[in-house]
């Protein structure tokens, strides 16, 4: 103990936590053997005697707050009175059981100056101290504001009926501002005062602002036990707005599943806003109890209620209202068909998936159908692959597309060469982009990465058809195995222009930087204007795919991508990227870049971007 006093006798804040943890762990350790208690508390007080750091005194104060006893009050007490200790010997006194505590506090509130008066306030409150009441009830109705509202903050928290007595009188007869402060503290003590009923239907009947009014509402049917529906459904039932909120509010805490339908009777003769809110709350029930009356809002007259009750139905889950949100998501757009693919795919309960797999057996409409699919692939549902496999091979061109889409969050690895003949028999361009996305997506869910391309490797090496090989190619683009390079560099040379476009593609689509000085050749030697465009922009990417290399040797290869590029929306890429890799060859070619009318503006930006980094004064 002796050891852990020194190090926080000239203990700052910033010199870490090591000390006052070392004295926490003590005073842990020890706390619950009186006698070491006794001892650790007599030289936690011999030590705030000693006019300690701040840092020091305030890690003893925590202690004491802690083990402190009735030993420990009176030294706490002639701390508080100095400005440098009051915040540390208050904290301590503040949890330190007894009378003693109170009496000193209250002794010191007298001498103390005022900001120091404002903390025993403070202080008081925080100890609940009932003998405190007449001394705060006097500075409540005194002259001086900002004393009188941290009064009135501390008869909140100690309450009881004198406290409340007090600041009822405050209320009364203050002025606005601090009626305000009195009307929170009273929702405060009212929270447990057997008296509580009384308090709200005080304040309710104040002329308060309407937040304080629907709190004091929202108490009263808190107080009222037994009696709480009829309030909830008599406030719902009559004319008063302002009391609509509230009541809704109460409604989860008061009525179960089997009783909520008394609420959502009344449905009709809410306001648009408190239909709104209602809708809300009635996506905490069992769909078997609300269901109806959520389908029922999604089709009302106002968007706000429509939306409200689609995120509702996901909530309050369901199979009877997967086909209710598939045609709603296929009908509606923007937030409204949102909120319906989100219920859809958020939909609680154990019968949805089977739901959702009959009626897309069933269904006819195509637009609907496709949202199903989709569900099914956000829920991963894995019943629905045979089903999805069939629409890739003879649905409508949309929904192949849309199938193969859903069959990337749902096939595994060993469902490829599958995928691959689906991909292989499809026509449609967009289907088959679609499902190229979707093998390579499946493939690099392989935790091998040198063996995620080997199913397509293996479809490509007997494949004849120019068409097909060109798909294969873009799939192992899209996979990035690098394994798979060598094949792709061999396609460069086919005599199929096709093939030919199929592999400069899928080196541009590299994930790595692997493929870097392949698409920094194509860049330099095609005569394909598409395919130098593609290519030096990948190689431009693909040097920001590196941050931490070192940026002279960054920007050597920014110049070659700026030797090869054709246009200036390449060239303003470059200088893009050179901004990332601060140094003075940057700079210098930035700069040179400044006399060519199609990029200056971005060459003055980037040149100025890269003098900050380097530190230098922009001219």
């Amino acid at each position: 103990m002796d050891a852990i006093l020194r190090d926080l006798a000239n203990y700052k804040f910033d010199q870490g936590v090591g000390a006052p943890l070392g004295l926490r762990a003590y005073v842990f350790s020890h706390k619950d053997d009186l006698r070491a208690r006794r001892e650790t508390e007599a030289a936690l007080l011999r030590f705030i005697q000693g006019s300690p750091a701040p840092g020091g005194l305030m890690a003893a104060c925590r202690a004491l707050r802690l083990i402190g006893g009735p030993d420990s009050v009176p030294v706490l007490a002639s701390l508080v009175l100095k400005p440098e200790t009051t915040d540390a010997a208050r904290f301590a006194l503040e949890r330190i059981p007894g009378s003693e505590a109170d009496q000193a506090l209250l002794a010191a509130l007298d001498k103390a100056p005022g900001e120091g008066k404002r903390g025993i306030i403070f202080s008081l409150g925080e100890r609940k101290s009932a003998a405190a009441v007449p001394a705060l009830e006097k500075l409540a109705g005194g002259k001086v504001l900002s004393l009188a509202a941290d009064a009135v903050k501390a008869l909140g928290k100690v309450s009881g009926p004198d406290a409340v007595r007090a600041l009822t009188a405050v209320l009364g007869k203050a002025g606005l501002q601090l009626k305000l402060e009195a009307a929170s503290a009273l929702l405060l003590a009212a929270e447990n005062d057997p008296g509580a009923a009384a308090i709200y239907d005080k304040l309710f009947a104040t002329d308060l602002p309407p937040v304080m009014r629907q709190a004091a509402f929202k108490g009263k049917i808190e107080a009222a036990g037994g009696g709480r529906k009829d309030i909830i459904l008599k406030a719902l039932a009559g004319r008063d707005a302002f009391l609509f909120a509230p009541a809704i509010a109460m409604v989860p805490g008061n009525f179960r599943a089997g009783e909520v339908g008394q609420v959502a009777d009344l449905f009709d003769r809410l306001p648009e806003d408190a239909r709104v809110q209602l809708t809300a709350v009635l996506g905490g029930y069992p769909a078997d109890t609300v269901g109806p009356y959520l389908l029922s809002a999604a089709e009302n007259p106002s968007f706000d209620v429509r939306l409200a009750a689609l995120r509702s139905i996901g909530k309050a889950g369901g199979a009877k209202s997967v086909a209710f949100l598939a045609t709603k998501a296929a009908r509606a757009s923007g937030a409204e068909q949102d909120a319906a693919r989100e219920s859809l795919a958020l939909l609680r309960g154990s019968d949805v998936d089977p739901a959702i797999l009959a009626h897309l057996d069933k269904m006819s409409d195509d637009a609907v159908k496709a949202e199903l699919v989709r569900a099914a692939g956000e829920r991963r549902i894995a019943g629905a692959k045979p089903a999805l496999m069939a629409m890739v091979k003879s649905a409508s061109p949309m929904l192949k597309a849309k199938a193969a889409a859903a069959l990337r969050d749902i096939a595994g690895t060993a469902d490829i060469p599958d995928l691959l003949g689906l991909l292989l028999a499809l026509e449609d361009e967009t289907a088959r982009e679609s499902m190229q996305d979707a093998v390579a997506a499946v493939a690099r869910s392989n935790p091998r990465e040198l063996s995620r391309a080997g199913a397509v490797k293996a479809v490509l090496a007997a494949e004849k058809d120019p068409k097909k090989k060109a798909d294969l190619l873009r799939v192992l683009g899209k996979i990035g195995d690098d394994t798979s390079l060598a094949l792709i560099r061999g396609a460069l040379s086919d005599k199929d222009e096709g093939v030919v476009d199929a592999a400069v593609r899928a080196l541009a689509d590299w994930p790595t930087g692997m493929a870097r000085d392949d698409v920094y050749e194509v860049a330099r030697t095609s005569f394909a204007l598409n395919h130098r465009v593609l290519s030096v922009r990948a190689f431009i990417r693909m040097i920001g795919l590196e941050p931490f290399r070192a940026p002279d040797g960054a920007v050597a290869d920014l110049l070659r991508a700026l030797a090869v590029s054709p246009r200036p929306e390449e060239k303003k890429l470059v200088l893009g990227m050179l901004v990332r890799f601060p140094c003075v060859t940057g700079l210098k070619t930035a700069e040179s870049l400044l006399a060519d009318p199609t990029v200056a503006e971005e060459a003055k930006l980037a040149a100025n971007r890269i003098r900050q980094a380097l530190g230098r004064r922009t001219p």
